[in-house]
């Protein structure tokens, strides 16, 4: 019986780690889009966006 319930531990650890893996590897292909996407529109200022979250102008 221990060595069924090892068995299934077992499957149950890959599918976790397959399953990691793959939100893992989403992750990646989503922030590497946005990377492309930033890199496309140009470089943001930091400077330039902090004054307008906070309503300053120059």
């Amino acid at each position: 019986m221990s060595l069924i319930a090892r068995i299934v531990l077992g499957l149950v650890k890959l599918a976790l780690v397959v399953g990691l893996t793959g939100g893992l590897i989403d992750l990646t292909q989503a922030m590497r889009e946005e990377a492309v996407k930033a890199h496309r529109q140009g470089i943001v200022s930091l400077k330039q966006l902090n004054l307008s979250l906070v309503g300053q102008q120059k």
